[in-house]
């Protein structure tokens, strides 16, 4: 008889608690009481080498992570590398399924079986990983929002500073802007590292709003960019609104999970498209009109630039005023 399993693994900073569980096919789905096998390693390459080859030898349909604040990428890479199908899920997602099975007690172990349960009645898709230029940029990318966030603490420091204090920190603030200056160029040379990603940053910096450090954010820190639907991309980054309705109450749409630091460079690219990008002008002043609040246009906004780039880039398309 075959049989399908599925695999949780609850991420920690030292230690990773892994669960499996093992269904016979056609067998209706349950919650499990417990699992097939359960096992804890430390989060380490000796040991999530020794992880990978286990769940080689299982062969499970997914390995479900939580993110984990990047903890869980040690883990996370080197099972997609030996080809496994491991997936980062949110973990708000993972606690309203968890909600949803009546679970009322929490540890480690119960964790990592939700996660492998999950995966089964969920089974998320396996997202496009980066590749080694992309996460370059990735890294970049966020050393330089780091440094502009050191610099305008400081800078901000310089408006009540006594005279000699206030040289100290001028000094300070150019040998950061110093270093943000040479990253900005260290990120233009990454962006033209490769073909493909030189081509997909020319494309999305002809969208008027999306500049160099926009680019550089959606091509290292959105892979999936132009290989899913419009759906899936808004949901990914966050900015798929949710309903709140229940019989005759329709409640407010709100935006909750993704990935806040691209949604963050996606509002700004959006202050910026509202004055130069006719095509997002035109929908905010029409939103503006209806009435709609700013954080609802604002969040509008960030979701249609994004459908565009989505689009663009998946057809290969320059901007066009009819994209």
């Amino acid at each position: 008889m075959k049989h399908s399993s599925f695999v949780g693994i609850d991420v920690a900073k030292d230690k990773l608690d892994i669960a499996v569980t093992v269904r016979q096919v056609g067998q209706s789905l349950s919650m499990p009481a417990s699992a097939r096998e359960e096992w804890v390693l430390r989060n380490a390459d000796q040991d999530v080498a020794k992880l990978v080859e286990r769940l080689k030898q299982l062969q499970p349909e997914r390995i479900v992570l939580e993110a984990t604040g990047g903890y869980e990428q040690r883990a996370f890479l080197a099972l997609r590398a030996a080809g496994l199908p491991a997936v980062i899920v949110q973990p708000l997602h993972v606690k309203e399924f968890g909600r949803s099975m009546a679970i009322k007690f929490k540890n480690d172990r119960k964790d990592a079986l939700v996660l492998a349960y999950y995966g089964e009645v969920r089974r998320p898709d396996l997202q496009p990983l980066p590749t080694e230029n992309q996460k370059r940029v990735a890294e970049l990318r966020g050393l330089r929002t780091d440094l502009i966030a050191t610099r305008v603490a400081y800078g901000n420091r310089l408006e009540h500073a006594s005279p000699a204090l206030a040289k100290r920190l001028q000094g300070f603030v150019a040998s950061v802007q110093a270093q943000i200056d040479e990253l900005d160029a260290e990120l233009a040379r990454a962006l033209r590292a490769t073909p493909e990603d030189a081509a997909k940053s020319e494309l999305l910096q002809s969208v008027p709003g999306i500049g160099p450090v926009s680019a550089a954010a959606l091509i290292g820190e959105l892979p999936e960019l132009g290989k899913i639907d419009r759906r899936r991309i808004a949901a990914l980054v966050g900015v798929a609104p949710m309903s709140n309705d229940s019989g005759r109450h329709h409640g407010k749409r709100f935006i909750t999970g993704g990935r806040k630091a691209l949604r963050t460079v996606l509002h700004m690219a959006v202050v910026s498209a509202r004055k130069h990008n006719p095509v997002i002008h035109a929908f905010a002043e029409r939103l503006q009109a209806a009435g709609k609040p700013p954080h609802t246009i604002m969040s509008a906004c960030v979701r249609k630039l994004l459908v565009i780039l989505n689009a663009m880039v998946l057809s290969g398309t320059r901007w066009t005023l009819s994209p």
